[in-house]
């Protein structure tokens, strides 16, 4: 937050800004420098938890891909099984057949 303290109006309060945007008016300058003080500490934390919760957000995303992924490997081999399955199937008919 780049704000700043300045007097409001023409009273004995002061203004705290953020730009053109007056955020808040309190009765001391001491009062006003440490709301200040504050609310800057709060934006590296507000955008700590904002990186967080994309990081948590893709973290997410590639999971249910990769499930997906899983999946389609899943039926990939229960093909490949079965495949194996009817092409031993008529060996054994034969060896039955035979014997």
């Amino acid at each position: 937050m780049a704000g700043f303290v300045t007097r409001y109006q023409k009273s004995r309060y002061w203004a705290l800004w953020d730009g053109n945007e007056l955020v808040a008016v309190v009765l001391y300058k001491k009062g006003a420098t440490e709301l200040l003080r504050r609310l800057a500490a709060q934006l590296p934390a507000a955008a700590a938890a904002a990186a967080q919760a994309a990081a948590v957000e893709a973290a997410a995303q590639q999971a249910q891909a990769l499930a997906a992924l899983a999946c389609a490997l899943a039926r990939q081999a229960q093909a490949a099984a079965e495949a194996a399955r009817t092409r031993a199937q008529p060996a054994r008919e034969a060896g039955a057949a035979g014997g």
